[in-house]
């Protein structure tokens, strides 16, 4: 079972310190952005997405907790102001320690009837091609790939 809670000040501090970093990474491993630019250029998406950090319009930043109170993760999704149906999963994390034990499953699950009645009927996410096991955690949740990217360095 998780539990959705609105993260505080203090979890989202700690949030952009772990996650600006890791997406700075991710997307040097894709192939994305280069090293010496990637933490600054993380920073920024961050900052543009979030303008108002937790208080930012259709923006829903969650602590994902377990059955116990424990901290197992977090999960960031948006509204779409354009698309009022839909709604994009910006990040979603299961800490390593936690992982295996079904709370993706059930985060994904809690995001649904969360986002159900704000009207959404369509929830978006991007997930890196190398990332094998989300992508196949997503499928299994009935999540199907709707574009494919594909790059050669020569």
């Amino acid at each position: 079972m998780i539990t959705l809670v609105l993260m505080t000040e203090a979890d989202f501090a700690a949030y952009l310190e772990k996650t600006i970093p890791q997406y700075a990474h991710e997307k040097v491993k894709a192939g994305n952005w280069t090293e010496a630019e990637a933490l600054e250029r993380s920073r920024k998406e961050y900052e543009h997405f979030l303008p108002e950090g937790l208080r930012t319009a259709g923006h829903f930043l969650f602590m994902l907790v377990n059955e116990t109170g424990a901290k197992v993760g977090w999960l960031w999704y948006a509204l779409d102001p354009k698309k009022p149906e839909q709604a994009f999963i910006y990040d979603f994390e299961i800490y390593d320690q936690f992982r295996r034990r079904g709370y993706a499953i059930a985060a994904l699950s809690a995001l649904e009837a969360h986002a159900r009645p704000c009207g959404v009927k369509k929830l978006e996410l991007h997930v890196f091609g190398f990332n094998t096991a989300a992508r196949e955690l997503y499928k299994k949740c009935g999540y199907a790939e709707t574009n494919v990217m594909m790059a050669k360095s020569i």
